[in-house]
C-alpha cells in the first residue's frame, strides 16, 4: 500500500482553482458584496500566493478503502496534521496522528502512528510514538519528503492554471468575508485532472509514481475553496474524491475526504530545529536497502 499512499497524496496536491469572467453570486444576507470576477479573483490570488513567505496548515484526511475481492472488507483511516511552513529557506515542522479501523476490529479504533517531523534543505528529522527517538532520514526518503513539501508549498500557486480548461464547470459565490469556489467533476474529466496533476510532480516524487497513473483512476471529485476577500489567500479547502486502483490484479475502491485550513500567512519568521533534536538524532536504516 506504500505506492498507493503516495498516489493519494499526489492526487490531493493536484487540485486547486481556476478563473473565468463571471461575478460571484452572493449568499443570503451578504452586506460586503464584491463585483470582482472569477478571473480577477484568480489573478489576485495567484499574486498573493506567489508572495507568500510562510503559512500554517491544519488538515483532516479520512480515507475509506474497500477491498471486498480479497475478503478484507473495509479499512477506515483518519489523519490529522498541523504544519508550519517557511518558504525560504524551505523549512517545515509538522505533527500528525493516524488512526485506523477495520471491519474485523468491530469498529474499535487504535492509534496507528503519531509522528513529529522537522524538514530542512539539508536534513529530515522524524520521531514517532513507537521508537520514541529522533532519527535522521536516509537520502532516498529525504528526497521524497522534500519533493512532497515543495509540492505542498506550491499549493495553490503552481496549480492555478491547471484548472483553466474547467472554467465553465465552476460555481462562484461569496459571503461577507470570502469568495467561494466550487468545482464538481466526474468520469473522464475527473480522471484527466488527476493525471495532469500527477504529471506535474517532479524529482524523486515523480519517479516514485511512475506506472501508478495507469493503475489508478478518479471517478468523481468535488472541490470547494474559500478565498479571503482582503488578502486573496486561500483560507480553507475541502476535497472529496472517489478512486479506483488495481492492486495485485484486484480492484480497490477508495473514498477520500480532505479538509484543510490555512492561517498565519507571512507570520512565521523562521523554524529552528532544536539542539536536542540534532544532537540526539540517530540515522534511520534505509527501507530501500537489501
Amino acid at each position: 500500500m506504500k505506492k498507493f499512499s503516495k498516489v493519494l497524496a499526489g492526487a490531493a496536491l493536484a487540485l486547486s482553482l481556476g478563473a473565468c469572467s463571471m461575478t460571484a453570486s452572493p449568499e443570503d444576507d451578504v452586506k460586503n458584496k464584491s463585483d470582482l470576477t472569477l478571473e480577477e479573483v484568480f489573478t489576485n490570488s495567484q499574486k498573493a500566493d506567489s508572495e507568500l513567505s510562510s503559512v500554517h496548515m491544519d488538515m483532516e484526511l479520512t480515507q475509506l478503502t474497500h477491498d471486498e475481492a480479497n475478503g478484507e472488507g473495509s479499512t477506515n483511516m483518519s489523519t490529522t496534521s498541523s504544519t508550519d511552513l517557511v518558504m525560504e529557506p524551505m523549512t517545515l515542522y509538522q505533527t500528525s496522528t493516524v488512526n485506523m479501523t477495520m471491519d474485523e476490529m468491530e469498529g474499535s479504533e487504535l492509534p496507528l502512528a503519531q509522528v513529529e517531523m522537522y524538514l530542512t534543505e539539508k536534513e529530515v528529522y522524524l520521531k514517532d510514538n513507537i521508537q520514541n527517538e529522533w532519527t535522521t532520514v536516509p537520502n532516498e526518503m529525504a528526497d521524497l519528503l522534500k519533493d512532497a513539501a515543495l509540492q505542498e508549498s506550491a499549493l495553490p500557486e503552481n496549480q492555478l492554471k491547471q484548472l483553466e480548461p474547467y472554467l465553465d464547470d465552476f460555481n462562484f459565490k461569496q459571503d461577507d468575508e470570502t469568495f467561494i469556489l466550487e468545482l464538481s467533476l466526474e468520469g473522464a474529466k475527473a480522471d484527466q485532472l488527476l493525471k495532469e496533476g500527477m504529471a506535474l510532480m517532479e524529482g524523486e516524487l515523480q519517479s516514485s509514481l511512475q506506472g501508478a497513473m495507469e493503475e489508478i483512476s478518479l471517478s468523481k471529485m468535488d472541490l470547494k475553496m474559500w478565498i479571503d476577500k482582503e488578502s486573496f489567500h486561500t483560507v480553507k479547502m475541502d476535497i472529496t474524491q472517489k478512486m479506483e486502483m488495481t492492486q495485485d490484479g484486484e480492484m480497490v475502491k477508495v473514498d477520500q475526504t480532505m479538509k484543510s485550513d490555512f492561517s498565519k500567512f507571512n507570520e512565521i519568521e523562521s523554524i529552528e530545529v532544536p539542539a536536542e533534536v540534532t544532537e540526539s538524532a540517530v540515522e534511520m536504516e534505509s527501507p530501500f536497502s537489501q
